[in-house]
């Protein structure tokens, strides 16, 4: 009986002590692929074994570290008990951003409540929250939380180098665009236009925010200064930002100010120049869109080739190389390959590849989508622009059956037509495009819309 019980508490002290071998073998075995760079297989190894139970307060901070090096993309294919089961502040906040898609606000403040402050994370997780509530319509909760996100960010940037500043850097500036788009709905376009300036035109954002800036003025009744910010898209630095909704929006800058020739001539030449162009490149990606990668390979191909296929084809290339989501999704591509080429060992080359499969499909689709969507935009605009020029035409069929005619003579620029603050500079433009004048730009037109014979008499 001593000897049956003895042999059974051996044999279950030897089972506890390979039960715990293998969990030390997991770890030793991540840490080795973690000490010879394979930061994706490091993290897959010890990830897998605790899919549904939680780690330890020293595996958790092991994990936190892996993920520094790998970015998030790794847990997409996880479900939500899988990641809640992590237990860790990466994890909580891919929940929470997954809530936010779902609209499901409650549960985005649920996961991010326990987000520690001095967690690098934390600039992100108040943007989401921040988010959260403007999606929800609590606007007054939204912007003091993007003020927060804003400072934050702010103090984590100073402090960092390279590509973390960055990653910082547009945080900190979605915030500010986020809090200048809500003053913007709210119709209080004065702080929305604060709120854009506040953008340094060193950003990779300044570009898109010029247009919204441009709506500011043209609500504020300042048709001048957005005919100004819009005619920075002209220059040869913005060259490959075109932006449909600017020129529909310029046409309508015209025809509030009456000046109907000058509509007519930016709708006429957006139907003679953009829409042709647009058709041949709706062609070009219809045409060659079947083959499997082809979206992802067009942002690697030579810029004289992409610019024979079509004209706006190599604009569109350099503005996607600069998106924040498409180049989250290369660098973690780029990160991949790396363990794929050096074809250590320790990796986890099944893995490895399955993983660039699934990047290069997402990098692919995220292309195709955002072209496609361009050139709809395009043709969406065209109904915009046709509309406004039944506008403009009936306008001015009116006033010739009335025998009327707007002011004539008029000057095609004055300096007192200019509306600058006390603290604002004046210069004259030159023929030429300054960097450092870029977006500070404002036309100096009269309105034409008093009509002769009518003193007083406004539309």
């Amino acid at each position: 009986m001593k000897l049956t019980f003895l042999i059974l508490f051996t044999l279950f002290s030897l089972d506890l002590f390979a039960k715990k071998s293998k969990k030390d073998q997991i770890y030793e075995k991540s840490y080795e692929q973690y000490r010879t760079l394979n930061f994706y297989s490091a993290l897959n190894t010890i990830a897998e074994m605790y899919k549904f139970q939680t780690p330890d307060p020293n595996t958790r901070n092991y994990l936190e570290n892996l993920v520094q090096h790998t970015g998030t993309h790794y847990f997409n294919t996880y479900s939500d008990l899988e990641l809640r089961k992590m237990n860790i502040p990466t994890t909580d906040l891919i929940m929470a951003k997954r809530n936010l898609y779902l609209r499901k606000f409650k549960y985005v403040h649920k996961r991010l409540k326990r987000m520690p402050k001095g967690h690098r994370l934390f600039a992100e997780s108040v943007m989401v929250r921040a988010t959260a509530y403007y999606l929800d319509n609590k606007y007054e909760k939204a912007v003091k939380q993007f003020n927060k996100c804003a400072e934050v960010a702010k103090e984590w940037e100073e402090k960092n180098d390279d590509k973390i500043k960055k990653y910082f850097a547009v945080i900190k500036e979605s915030c500010i665009i986020d809090i200048a788009r809500i003053y913007f709905k709210l119709g209080d376009f004065e702080k929305a236009i604060r709120h854009y300036e506040d953008i340094p035109k060193t950003s990779i954002k300044w570009p898109y925010i010029l247009l919204e800036k441009a709506w500011s003025y043209y609500y504020l009744g300042k048709h001048n200064r957005s005919l100004g910010i819009l005619i920075t898209y002209d220059s040869p630095l913005l060259a490959s930002y075109f932006m449909p909704e600017a020129e529909v929006l310029k046409a309508m800058n015209y025809y509030q100010m009456c000046l109907y020739e000058d509509a007519l001539f930016v709708i006429e030449n957006y139907y003679k120049t953009y829409k042709p162009r647009s058709n041949k490149l709706k062609e070009v990606l219809s045409s060659k869109g079947k083959q499997k990668f082809f979206y992802y390979d067009l942002m690697f191909k030579p810029i004289k080739e992409s610019e024979q296929e079509s004209a706006f084809l190599r604009n569109l290339i350099t503005q996607m190389s600069k998106r924040i989501k498409y180049n989250l999704d290369l660098n973690a591509l780029y990160e991949i390959n790396k363990e794929i080429f050096r074809n250590h060992k320790n990796a986890n080359m099944k893995m490895l590849l399955s993983m660039q499969g699934d990047l290069k499909e997402q990098i692919n689709h995220y292309v195709k989508v955002s072209m496609f969507k361009f050139v709809n935009e395009i043709h969406q605009h065209s109904e915009s622009m046709f509309n406004l020029k039944l506008e403009v035409l009936s306008k001015q069929r009116d006033l010739v059956y009335k025998s009327k005619d707007l002011t004539a003579n008029r000057s095609r620029g004055d300096e007192s037509n200019i509306d600058k603050e006390k603290y604002q500079e004046f210069w004259t433009f030159e023929n030429s495009f300054w960097a450092d004048e870029l977006g500070d730009y404002t036309f100096a037109l009269e309105s034409n819309c008093k009509v002769k014979g009518l003193k007083g008499f406004r539309r």
